[in-house]
């Protein structure tokens, strides 16, 4: 009771204050992220569908921005292409869902094998898939529109600071140390109580981890005082320790391959270092060390895929006879795909619990982003968002190797942020906006603005090259 009043006055409070500055209510409706996944928290008010606490307070933010908009001249200026593909990012998830439309029965029939005894329904379907998916989006589109300012770039990326560390701090609450020691007994417990108690599946803990970990770390020199940057390192060592209780192995992997990109782009002499710090990771913590080494000793692997893949089988937990699967339903229609749920309307899950039987049940999607993505669109919806991706990913590398500490941070943050969940893509996740992915979309909005707002923006109708305007 205490909690939901607290959250009241919290919601109600920067609902309010979104009048007089919708820019900070947006900044702590990004850091209410970090609870608001929890299955305590409301849902619904009034009985009505969709009314809660973090849809009533970006309504009324929407609502200051719209008011403020003209009078701190606040305009779009995001460069062309990257609208463009924005735009048709858009586009192809509500293509993918009219065309799902199509392929209802087929998707009904999983949610029959599975043994679901309630249907969902085209209208659950349209809030799940475009209401509840885009409006994820939204945070990072506002804070592009927002960042007109060095201090408004600085308490952007310090709310997604905040986010990432309270969501930490709740993995090393639930996730008791005494259980590093034992990689089997860490994972069991992941797997049932993250998603259950924070609201987040282990993976996107894993990736957010990870990427926030490498973010933090190279973002203290944003903060003026000795003691804010000495706080900020810390505050990454903190995430890495979320990071090992998650149990997830390719958050591991994000983390190391992240460090490197971190190390190849500015900081050479971590070259030196990570693989001393993974070799000490993987000698005094024993289930850091299980969980990595899963499948390269001959255990026994997944049966489902084969003596001779048996090793292969467990290293991805059984995802290797998914992705066949997979594939083999790309090359039917690799141009166009198969819609959303094409998993399901290709009849690539039925496929698979004939295959592996009930524990087909426990895979809803290809476990792989990319080839979800092709799969349900083929080439043509696939391409301009892994086109969009790798623009962010170029832009942010480019601020990233600055000199300018805000110019940096912002484009460090984006750069890891994003980057943890491509490489994450390879084991799950999705690009389907959702709330696991609303901080990278907020860093996605913060690189813009300061890209755009910079010295590397040149002026329409310039030759001379780029201007001098600081971030």
């Amino acid at each position: 009771m205490i909690r939901y009043t607290l959250l009241t006055f919290f919601v109600a409070f920067l609902s309010a204050y979104a009048f007089k500055d919708w820019y900070k209510s947006l900044c702590g409706l990004i850091m209410l992220m970090a609870i608001f996944e929890r299955s305590d928290m409301p849902r619904q008010m009034l009985g009505v569908t969709g009314l809660n606490p973090w849809n009533v307070l970006m309504l009324f933010i929407l609502i200051g921005w719209f008011i403020s908009r003209k009078r701190e001249q606040l305009k779009w200026d995001m460069p062309g292409e990257v609208t463009v593909l924005l735009l048709a990012y858009v586009a192809v998830v509500l293509i993918g869902f009219v065309r799902m439309t199509d392929n209802i029965d087929a998707i009904h029939l999983f949610f029959i094998n599975s043994g679901s005894e309630e249907l969902p329904t085209l209208r659950s379907f349209f809030n799940d898939y475009i209401i509840n998916s885009l409006k994820y989006v939204l945070p990072g589109i506002l804070l592009f529109y927002g960042c007109n300012s060095e201090d408004r770039v600085r308490l952007g990326i310090l709310a997604i600071f905040v986010t990432l560390f309270v969501l930490g701090l709740q993995i090393i609450r639930m996730m008791p140390i005494s259980e590093i020691a034992d990689g089997e007994a860490l994972s069991r417990r992941a797997l049932r109580v993250l998603d259950r108690d924070i609201g987040y599946h282990r993976v996107d803990l894993a990736a957010l981890m990870a990427g926030g970990s490498w973010a933090l770390f190279i973002s203290r020199q944003v903060f003026k005082s000795v003691w804010q940057s000495r706080l900020t390192l810390g505050l990454g060592f903190i995430l890495i320790l979320a990071l090992a209780l998650t149990g997830g192995r390719a958050g591991y992997a994000t983390w190391v391959i992240l460090g490197v990109v971190v190390a190849s782009l500015k900081y050479r002499r971590l070259l030196f270092f990570i693989p001393i710090a993974v070799f000490l990771v993987v000698t005094l913590v024993p289930a850091v060390r299980e969980r990595m080494m899963e499948g390269f000793g001959g255990a026994a692997g997944t049966e489902v895929v084969g003596e001779q893949a048996a090793d292969l089988g467990s290293i991805t937990s059984g995802r290797v006879t998914v992705w066949q699967i997979v594939i083999d339903r790309i090359k039917d229609r690799p141009m166009t795909g198969w819609g959303r749920r094409g998993f399901h309307a290709s009849g690539a899950s039925d496929e698979l619990f004939e295959t592996a039987g009930p524990a087909a049940s426990t895979f809803y999607h290809p476990h792989n982003a990319y080839l979800q993505l092709v799969l349900d669109n083929g080439l043509i919806g696939a391409i301009p968002i892994l086109l969009f991706f790798g623009l962010i990913m170029k832009r942010s590398a480019t601020l990233f190797r600055d000199k300018a500490p805000i110019i940096c941070a912002a484009g460090g943050t984006c750069l890891l942020l994003t980057g943890a969940q491509l490489v994450a893509s390879v084991g799950s996740q999705s690009f389907y906006p959702r709330a696991g992915v609303v901080l990278m979309w907020c860093s996605i909005g913060l690189m813009y603005a300061v890209y755009v707002r910079s010295r590397y923006r040149k002026p329409r109708g310039s030759k001379d090259g780029p201007t001098q305007e600081a971030a």
